[in-house]
């Protein structure tokens, strides 16, 4: 018999007391994200035995035939274009956030106060004094909030914290992380609402550093104590992709930086958008005293493993494929040794949420931990404007 995941226990507890009423989402924007949220509402309750049944209830977008083409092609009930209209319905329960980073806090503040639980694409907000709006709000309205840093939810990720937690590397003293990719490294890719800093604020560093810095947070429990970064753009226009016209490019097309933890440990960080070959290269490495962990979004199902209790003359890294029953998720999934994918980690992390917010229980990463990680994107930000290490804010 499969061993079952957290989430399976932990509906199976509550299951009996929950309400019968379906969970109702509202999800803003329809584009890429929109595309991996909508999957994961899709195929939570297929594969998870989940309390509540999730039911994708409308679209909301700025075109009303656009969002009308994506309810349909993504299985929701409705389309709608006006978003004060959808948050007044009593029959929404959770509002999901998939537009770009310039509207996160309009849309979540306007949620929460019309009492919806939200789940918001990362990064949180576009300046931390807006993270820490949003994460007041939610705790004064009672609200379940979440982050969609769904790389925590990886079966190999999850055995890593597991394994850190318990002192299999005993203590962390290192992290290296890099995220890499390739797509903007041609300079004739037209600009998009990814190199316009008034619409993302940052360029690879909000878009993938932010991934490192909770994953760091999420494996290792360590909080950032200080960082010093340095940041490039190498194509400072690009078409706008109408005519002649081209853009200037207002943001990083790769950052690069240095961190101190609290507690000793050291790390650095790099992430690009143009590193030709790398289309997703998203890897970080814990170094401990006992031994070290390595995970690569690129080869997700395998974790490398490097322990000092294997016999001397036989000590080296070896891989540990985690697609079996004994595996955080896999239990749910396919039979031992058949792999998951990228949009496996989204249906977790909402069969996760679910069981939270059914439970009363808290969730991560929740808005306290979107908080966590604009303080440290914002002071590297800062760093690169001082040319010297900035403290990030507790």
């Amino acid at each position: 018999m499969p061993k079952p995941t957290l989430a399976s226990r932990a509906a199976a507890r509550v299951a009996a007391s929950a309400s019968t009423q379906p969970l109702r989402i509202a999800m803003v924007g329809h584009a890429f994200m929109g595309r991996a949220h909508s999957n994961a509402m899709r195929q939570a309750n297929r594969f998870f035995n989940l309390p509540r049944q999730v039911v994708p209830q409308i679209v909301v977008g700025r075109d009303a035939v656009r969002a009308a083409a994506a309810a349909d092609q993504f299985g929701f009930l409705e389309s709608a274009i006006d978003l004060d209209h959808v948050l007044s319905r009593d029959d929404i329960d959770i509002v999901d956030v998939a537009t770009p980073n310039d509207s996160h806090h309009a849309i979540t503040m306007a949620a929460l106060r019309a009492g919806k639980h939200v789940l918001c694409e990362k990064p949180l907000a576009m300046t931390l004094q807006q993270a820490k709006e949003m994460a007041a709000l939610a705790k004064q309205k009672k609200l379940r909030v979440g982050v969609w840093h769904n790389y925590r939810r990886a079966p190999a990720t999850a055995l890593a914290q597991k394994m850190i937690a318990r002192g299999d590397i005993g203590e962390v003293r290192q992290v290296r992380a890099v995220y890499l990719q390739d797509w903007l490294a041609d300079g004739s890719i037209p600009a998009s609402w990814r190199t316009d800093k008034k619409l993302c604020g940052s360029g690879a560093h909000g878009d993938l550093n932010a991934h490192l810095v909770d994953l760091t947070r999420a494996l290792t429990g360590l909080e950032f104590e200080s960082v010093c970064g340095m940041q490039q753009t190498f194509t400072k226009e690009r078409p706008t992709g109408v005519g002649k016209g081209k853009a200037k490019v207002t943001v990083d097309d790769a950052f690069c930086f240095l961190a101190k933890f609290r507690g000793g440990a050291i790390g650095t960080y790099e992430a690009t958008r143009a590193a030709p070959g790398r289309k997703n290269h998203n890897r970080i490495e814990i170094s401990g005293s006992l031994g070290s962990i390595a995970w690569n979004l690129e080869r997700m199902n395998e974790l490398e493993v490097f322990l000092h209790d294997s016999p001397r003359d036989a000590q080296g890294f070896r891989t540990v494929m985690c697609m079996d029953s004994v595996h955080p998720y896999a239990a749910n999934w396919w039979p031992d040794g058949h792999i998951v994918g990228y949009e496996h980690t989204f249906v977790h992390h909402l069969a996760d949420f679910v069981v939270a917010l059914c439970a009363n229980q808290p969730f991560a990463p929740g808005f306290d931990d979107g908080v966590a990680v604009q303080a440290v994107l914002e002071a590297a930000l800062q760093s690169v404007e001082r040319g010297a290490f900035v403290t990030v804010p507790r």
